[in-house]
């Protein structure tokens, strides 16, 4: 049985121009499978200072069992001295979100961590419509304060 082999000229072509063939893929929500939005999450704080006392207490009492509680998430403590405590959190589209938590006790960081966590990484925005639909309703939303006769659901049959 013979083999087939490309000549040298073509294998160069084909090595040099892989890695423009293959681009890369963002993760996506999708049918059967899900991406965590928050990628990162980095904790600095101050070992000197006053104002990281209460992240401090936090990272030695609830930062290991928020870590194992969500492995899809790296996290990482970092000292920054003569700054004031800050929680920053990475996302997957790119974006990133920062709080600092100098004025916050130890039972309210661990909220801070949880909307930080929670945060899809988008900006906030107003909506200026209630409904969002690709196809709107000629009718409009259906309200049942518009209706003019009043109906009831009974269980019970009819009386002849």
């Amino acid at each position: 049985m013979a083999t087939f082999r490309l000549p040298n000229v073509l294998n160069e072509v084909i090595h040099a121009h892989k890695n423009q063939l293959i681009r890369p893929i963002k993760p996506k929500n999708g049918v059967n499978s899900f991406v965590f939005p928050c990628r990162k999450i980095v904790f600095n704080y101050c070992e000197r200072s006053g104002s990281s006392k209460a992240i401090l207490e936090y990272l030695r009492k609830d930062a290991i069992q928020f870590a194992k509680n969500n492995p899809q998430i790296e996290v990482i403590v970092q000292p920054r001295p003569s700054r004031h405590p800050v929680i920053r959190a990475f996302y997957v589209n790119g974006k990133h979100k920062e709080k600092c938590v100098r004025k916050c006790s130890a039972d309210e960081i661990p909220e801070v961590v949880k909307s930080l966590r929670d945060h899809s990484g988008h900006r906030l925005q107003r909506w200026k419509q209630y409904v969002i639909s690709d196809t709107p309703s000629v009718r409009g939303i259906y309200s049942p304060f518009h209706v003019k006769e009043v109906h009831q659901i009974t269980d019970q049959k009819p009386q002849k």
